[in-house]
């Protein structure tokens, strides 16, 4: 009968455990939500005229071709004109951004970024569109903290937030762009807490661009994409070869990085341009303006995911974009470091590919996801990227739902062993 008492009592008292918890909820609503919200919708609008001049800029090079003899020299002059007053403009900017959560960008600092970003990402160079936009977006979201007096101490969320709905707008994954702002702080973990507030700002910045800047995703595949227990292990050995050029690429990236830092700011862009021009006219007479607007329009890496190459062609691409990565955003030209992996994966894919034509998506997908997860160390947003970037039909209806749910439910959940109510000597 005793017995029966005291589980009587530790049911109920483990039911008083079951609330809402109604603080952090209207926090949510009043605060945290308007501000992501409205920080999303500006970053959309930023981000949309970012990408509109960048393509003004592109198609003026496209159409004069002697433009390709002066242009890598104009944006390297005005690179090292920029760094050597403002070093935090140069690179790829996520790096300066996770060394410097509690330093807030000043104005000048973003448009030196913004206006360098255009000129890189524009042609030429091969350059990821995510580096820029982290640094930018994290600057906006500082800006605007200011006016719903955010706390200091939230000044890790105010970064993520920004960052990744920038980079949700200009990659067009408004889920993928959210997971690799969560994902890229460390490297065994995901900063889970701002995820709602990331989310939420990613998704609105990508609907602004989408209705300025077109829903058409970046890699538009033309057949079904279809596979067979019998390719795992063959996808087992892109993952090793992909593991390979990871280590090839981040030395190689590194050890350009480190030389470049004994050349003095004002000369380093020029200097890594100077040594990269045989490369770039290279790549030009292979395949002309395809892989060097590659940072525009993706068009090139559309092609490599879909269409079967030669190992030639597959080998020596490979050699440009490892050399032309390492010498220019190496050297300071601003730029990200996502779409090089991209490129690096899908034709790594592309070749492993060559055993099995019919299935030649599969590989070149699965070796862009594999080779960013690999060097950046984001694996889950690896995946949701490369599903995005292909196609997100279903994308931002599910998570909608998903993030209505997990905010009007905070206090409850499921698994007990996830639950921190202390009732007496009990947690439960």
């Amino acid at each position: 009968m005793v017995n029966t008492k005291i589980r009587i009592k530790n049911c109920i008292d483990s039911v008083k455990c079951i609330h809402l918890n109604w603080m952090a909820i209207v926090k949510y609503i009043l605060k945290w939500a308007p501000f992501s919200i409205i920080v999303g919708i500006v970053i959309g609008l930023i981000a949309s005229l970012f990408d509109y001049i960048l393509v003004l800029i592109n198609d003026t090079i496209t159409s004069n071709t002697y433009i390709l003899h002066i242009f890598p020299f104009f944006v390297a002059i005005l690179t090292g004109i920029i760094i050597s007053k403002d070093p935090a403009a140069a690179g790829a900017g996520i790096g300066y951004i996770l060394d410097n959560m509690e330093r807030k960008i000043g104005f000048k600092t973003f448009l030196n970024k913004f206006i360098l970003s255009l000129f890189a990402l524009s042609g030429v160079f091969i350059a990821g569109r995510e580096g820029p936009s982290f640094f930018m977006g994290s600057a906006i979201s500082s800006f605007f903290s200011k006016f719903f007096s955010i706390d200091n101490e939230f000044k890790d969320y105010i970064v993520l937030i920004g960052a990744g709905a920038f980079t949700s707008a200009l990659l067009k994954a408004p889920l993928g762009g959210a997971l690799f702002a969560l994902e890229i702080r460390y490297v065994s973990d995901m900063d889970y807490k701002p995820f709602p507030q990331v989310i939420i700002a990613s998704v609105f910045s990508y609907m602004v661009f989408s209705y300025f800047r077109g829903i058409r995703p970046f890699i538009m595949l033309t057949s079904q994409t279809s596979w067979n227990f019998s390719l795992l292990p063959y996808l087992m050995l892109l993952g090793l070869i992909v593991s390979i050029f990871v280590y090839i690429f981040v030395t190689s990236y590194s050890l350009s990085s480190c030389l470049a830092s004994y050349i003095k700011p004002l000369y380093k862009p020029l200097v890594g341009v100077l040594i990269a021009i045989p490369v770039i006219f290279l790549m030009f007479n292979h395949d002309g303006y395809g892989m060097l607007s590659v940072s525009v329009n993706y068009a090139a890496l559309n092609t490599i995911v879909q269409t079967q190459l030669g190992i030639h062609d597959i080998i020596l691409n490979l050699i440009l974009i490892i050399l032309l990565i390492s010498l220019t955003i190496g050297f300071g030209i601003s730029g990200g470091l996502i779409l090089p992996n991209l490129l690096i994966g899908a034709l790594l894919g592309n070749a492993v590919g060559l055993m099995f034509p019919q299935y030649l998506t599969i590989f070149t997908m699965s070796g862009m996801a594999a080779m960013l997860a690999a060097s950046a160390k984001t694996p889950i947003a690896a995946i949701a990227l490369i599903l995005e970037i292909s196609s997100s039909d279903l994308v931002i209806p599910i998570t909608f739902s998903v993030i209505v749910s997990y905010i009007f439910t905070y206090g409850i959940n499921i698994y007990t062993s996830q639950k921190a109510c202390r009732i007496g000597d009990k947690v439960y």
